[in-house]
C-alpha cells in the first residue's frame, strides 16, 4: 500500500485513492487515532460516498484509540513496517505531534499537491506540527475548540475563571456537563487548567 498518513484529514487523503473505474476489488484502509465517533463518520458517512464515486473500492475503518495514544500505536506500526514492500494502511488520522515526529523518518507520503482542495487550506498547522515542518503531507480537517457556555436565565453570575468554575461546580451538584475527559477531544482542556483560555459564552 502507498504510504499516505494525514494529521486530521481523512477526505482529502481518500480523494487520492483509486480512479473511479476500478479495474479490481480494492480495500482502502483508514485507521484512526479517534473514538469510534470517528470510525462511525467514515463507516457511514465518507466510505459510502467515496465508494460510489469509486465502484470496486470498499472504504474500511478502525480505530486505535483516541488522543495521543492513538496516534503513537499508528507512529509504532509504520515504524515497524517502514522496510516492509507493502503495508496495511492506506490512510492514517493522526495528531500534529505525531505527524511531526513521523515526516522526518519516512512514514507519511507527500501527497497534498494532488488534491483538488489543497489550495483551500489556510491554516498554519497544515505547514508546521508544533514547530515541525509537515508542508505536503498533511491535511487539517478540523480544529478542536472547548467552548464553555451557559444560560444568562440561570446562571446570572457565572465563574469567570478555572478556580471559579471548580468552586462553582462543587457549590451546584449536577448543574454542570461536560464532554468525555478520556474518549473525547472537547473534554480533554478541562483536564488541564492551562490550556483553558477563559471566555464563557452565554447561550441563552
Amino acid at each position: 500500500m502507498q504510504r499516505v498518513n494525514t494529521i486530521i484529514a481523512i477526505m482529502a487523503a481518500l480523494a487520492i485513492g483509486p480512479p473511479a473505474a476500478a479495474q479490481h476489488a480494492v480495500t482502502l484502509n483508514l485507521v484512526t487515532a479517534g473514538d469510534q465517533n470517528m470510525v462511525d463518520y467514515v463507516k457511514d458517512y465518507l466510505g459510502p460516498m467515496f465508494e460510489k464515486e469509486h465502484p470496486g473500492v470498499t472504504v474500511r475503518a478502525v480505530s486505535t484509540g483516541p488522543g495521543d495514544a492513538g496516534s503513537q500505536k499508528i507512529y509504532e506500526k509504520l515504524e515497524a513496517e517502514k522496510n516492509n514492500a507493502s503495508w496495511d494502511i492506506d490512510v492514517a488520522v493522526i495528531h500534529q505531534k505525531a505527524a511531526g515526529e513521523m515526516v522526518p523518518k519516512g512514514l507519511l507520503a507527500r501527497y497534498t499537491s494532488e488534491v483538488p482542495t489543497d489550495k483551500l487550506v489556510t491554516t498554519p498547522a497544515a505547514k508546521l506540527a508544533l514547530g515541525a515542518n509537515v508542508d505536503g503531507y498533511v491535511m487539517p480537517m478540523f480544529n478542536s475548540q472547548t467552548v464553555i457556555a451557559y444560560n444568562t436565565t440561570m446562571v446570572k453570575d457565572p465563574p469567570a475563571s478555572y478556580a471559579a468554575l471548580e468552586k462553582w461546580v462543587a457549590a451546584n451538584p449536577k448543574k454542570f456537563g461536560y464532554n468525555g475527559i478520556r474518549a473525547a477531544c472537547p473534554g480533554s482542556p478541562l483536564s488541564s487548567a492551562g490550556s483553558i483560555r477563559w471566555r464563557p459564552m452565554p447561550i441563552g
